[in-house]
Parts: structure tokens; C-alpha cells; sequence
């Protein structure tokens, strides 16, 4: 039937394509096409996430390789959980806590443990 030809036909390698999340954590899958699963997770180095189910993705798939997931759409989505890992890590800025300048948090934190109220 001439419809069949008109399906969405996968990318050819090394293109990208975005898909939905449909299982986070060690076997992370996507909606591409078909769901992919097993895929692996790429981000700068030591920055770890993990893309939530539902979220949107960029998937790519380089010649020969197995897809995996680069990155993620931008915008008011706030990451459930991030971690960075270094040797050493240099924050040049404000650094606030949920909203509290680092230097008030710990003061908090100390007054709290002396007995005071911070």
C-alpha cells in the first residue's frame, strides 16, 4: 500500500533526533521512533544527571555506535538532582542556598549548633 512509504522513517546515523523519556535511571530508554533502551548518558565531565521520565532529549547516534542522550531542552525545568565531582571546584560568584547567601547558611548552621539561633 502506497501509505506504508509514508511513515516516519529513522534518521540516518549520526543525525539527532528528540525524543520523550520513558524510563530514567540505569536503564534509561527514549521514545525516538520505537523506544530505545539501554541507552548511555553523556554530559560534561564531572557533571552527573539523570533525565526524568517525560522530559524532552536529544538523542544522537554516531556511525556504528549505540544512540545516547547528550542533553536536555532548556528553559524553566529545574533537574530533580545534579552532582559535580572534581579535584577541586571554583564557584566565582554568589553562591545561595535556596535562596540564602552560602555565608548565612553555614552561620545558621553554626549558630545552631552552639545553642544560638544563627
Amino acid at each position: 500500500m502506497w501509505l506504508s512509504g509514508q511513515q516516519r522513517r529513522p534518521p540516518e546515523s549520526g543525525e539527532g533526533q528528540t525524543g520523550t523519556v520513558t524510563i530514567s535511571g540505569g536503564e534509561l530508554a527514549v521514545e525516538l521512533d520505537s523506544e530505545r533502551r539501554g541507552l548511555e548518558l553523556y554530559g560534561p565531565a564531572g557533571y552527573r544527571w539523570t533525565p526524568e521520565v517525560g522530559q524532552r532529549v536529544l538523542v544522537i547516534e554516531g556511525r556504528g555506535e549505540t544512540p545516547c542522550v547528550v542533553g536536555t531542552r532548556t528553559g524553566a525545568y529545574v533537574p530533580g538532582r545534579v552532582t559535580i565531582q572534581a579535584g577541586t571546584l571554583d564557584l566565582d560568584g554568589n553562591v545561595l542556598i535556596q535562596g540564602t547567601p552560602l555565608e548565612s547558611y553555614i552561620a545558621a548552621i553554626v549558630g545552631g549548633m552552639m545553642g544560638g539561633e544563627g
